[in-house]
């Protein structure tokens, strides 16, 4: 019997699940035998996870048989220890981020395997689950909301070398909160008391991401001016992209599949007078090929936002969260997991997994393999 293993997160506030106790009652059903570590911080309680066929457990992945396989969401905590468990999860070590050859080395010191989320492509190379929609309905969202909360700063204090700063977020009851408490920001920001409209530039328009933030400002009661761009008018357009600058806010959604030509540098925003904020939703500031050259860490719930440094005449500030989706949990973490769950089957039960997971594994070797020769 092929034994899953559900690991709790790591990472600090992250609610979603890749598997809920839907999917699991399936795979209970199909023969698979499912091991959940109890967390008091998941969207779906443990209970549901019990009712659903699945063994609770208060043991960590560390020590479950090594022919479980461990299934995860974000990064694991930091460590020197080897690891011999084959895990299922976003690691973020494939695109020469920060910290990728500590976690390879790992991989490769105790033999363990890892397939990408990231990475689990179908046959036409599109990515067969992915939180995308809802991190950029989500990083809409903060933009706007980051875009009101500084400008009632500026109409309060001025521009200074400090702001009030942003609250710390929590997640929403669901999308129908977060939009309304968007609509009541606004209403009572400088924007609407000044009856200007507000100006959205996004990028990456096209794909999920874009299209979750472009459906999230859609739900909007606010008068707006959204210039969406994709791939046509991003090559079409000098570099660093001067029309950003007649924004408020700028919502990067591009996947970052290789490197290209930064949008926004230092030297751009320094002839700023009105952008505001950057919601980079795509979030790959310690990756080598970032285009968003400006800022070099991913920002958090508790501190959402960071002044870009040297942008003092006009403060421009970066919203740079790395798991937005957390911030709606049940509802992205329901889609995903039943885009996910054919694939994750297939994994569990079937004698001969898809070329699904064949390729994933094969990039992960690639990358274990680049790691180790470049160290």
């Amino acid at each position: 019997m092929q034994n899953l293993w559900l690991r709790k997160e790591d990472k600090k506030d992250e609610k979603r699940v890749p598997v809920t106790p839907r999917e699991v009652f399936d795979l209970v059903a199909s023969g698979v035998k499912v091991t959940v570590e109890r967390s008091n911080y998941r969207c779906f309680a443990d209970k549901d996870y019990a009712s659903a066929g699945a063994v609770l457990t208060d043991k960590s992945w560390q020590s479950a048989p090594l022919s479980a396989v461990v299934l995860g969401l974000k990064e694991l905590n930091e460590s020197g220890v080897p690891i011999a468990h084959t895990h299922i999860y976003f690691s973020h070590t494939f695109k020469g981020q920060e910290g990728a050859q500590l976690t390879l080395s790992r991989f490769f010191r105790g033999g363990g395997k890892i397939y990408d989320l990231e990475f689990l492509l179908d046959n036409t190379g599109k990515r067969v689950a992915a939180f995308g929609y809802w991190a950029g309905f989500v990083g809409a969202a903060l933009g706007v909301l980051g875009a009101s909360h500084f400008a009632q700063a500026n109409q309060d204090l001025g521009w200074q070398d400090s702001f009030p700063p942003f609250p710390s977020l929590r997640a929403f009851a669901d999308r129908a909160a977060m939009v309304s408490e968007v609509n009541i920001a606004l209403e009572n920001s400088p924007f609407a008391r000044n009856c200007g409209s507000l100006r959205i530039m996004l990028m990456g328009a096209l794909g999920r991401c874009g299209h979750g933030a472009k459906d999230f400002l859609d739900n909007l009661q606010f008068p707006m001016e959204i210039s969406s761009w994709d791939l046509t008018e991003f090559n079409n357009a000098d570099k660093p992209i001067t029309e950003i600058l007649k924004n408020d806010v700028f919502i990067n959604c591009v996947y970052l599949r290789e490197k290209i030509t930064p949008m926004i540098t230092h030297s751009l925003l320094a002839r700023n007078s009105r952008l505001s904020v950057i919601s980079d939703v795509s979030c790959d500031p310690t990756s080598l090929n970032n285009p968003i050259p400006i800022y070099d860490s991913v920002t958090t719930l508790e501190n959402p936002f960071v002044r870009v440094k040297g942008t003092t005449n006009f403060p421009v500030h970066v919203q740079a969260i790395d798991h937005l989706p957390t911030l709606l949990p049940r509802e992205s973490s329901e889609e995903y997991s039943a885009l996910l769950f054919p694939y994750l089957k297939n994994f569990l039960v079937s004698d001969h997994p898809t070329a699904t997971w064949r390729d994933a594994l094969t990039i992960f070797e690639k990358s274990l393999s680049d790691c180790m020769r470049t160290n």
